[in-house]
């Protein structure tokens, strides 16, 4: 299994839909199977509350390309696991397309800024990459995972001067 997380807005769902298309395996869209399997307890700020031993019993022996910003919180057997990563300045931009609240903006932005995701999926998953996706494209994106795939090359982020602009 490769599992593709990270804060909303850095691209998931697009990077591993192209990927799970190139590599012809299904693809494991974990927000989905939350809605139609109702794994959850209710909602908070227009979210859903996930029952997370109810979803990773639901999950775990799927195969494929996973995705799910969740999925940094619950240790799974992966061969790989990339987060995805974007410029806090960007994602603001992003979420603010998607209409999301200021607060539901403000909270993923810091999110991201203080490599959330990166530290849990590190306290999950034994190896894990992070692939910088404010300047790429999907396709862009994805050619760079299958690299790293190969071993050709690694990637580093660090968006932690964020907090220290003027």
């Amino acid at each position: 299994m490769i599992i593709i997380t990270g804060v909303p807005g850095t691209g998931k769902t697009s990077v591993a839909r192209e990927l799970s298309k190139k590599m012809r395996v299904p693809l494991i869209e974990v927000n989905r199977i939350v809605r139609e399997k109702k794994i959850y307890t209710g909602k908070e700020d227009g979210s859903y509350v996930v029952d997370m031993k109810r979803l990773k019993k639901e999950i775990e022996n799927r195969n494929g390309v996973m995705e799910g910003h969740l999925l940094c919180e619950i240790p799974l057997k992966a061969e790989y696991v990339f987060v995805l990563r974007c410029s806090p300045k960007v994602l603001w931009r992003r979420l603010q397309k998607r209409h999301y609240s200021k607060k539901k903006i403000k909270e993923n932005v810091e999110a991201e800024a203080l490599d959330y995701c990166l530290i849990r999926a590190r306290e999950n998953y034994k190896k894990v990459y992070q692939v910088d996706t404010t300047r790429r494209t999907v396709a862009s994106t994805v050619r760079k995972i299958l690299r790293i795939m190969r071993g050709e090359e690694d990637d580093s982020v660090d968006f932690s001067n964020y907090f220290l602009r003027p």
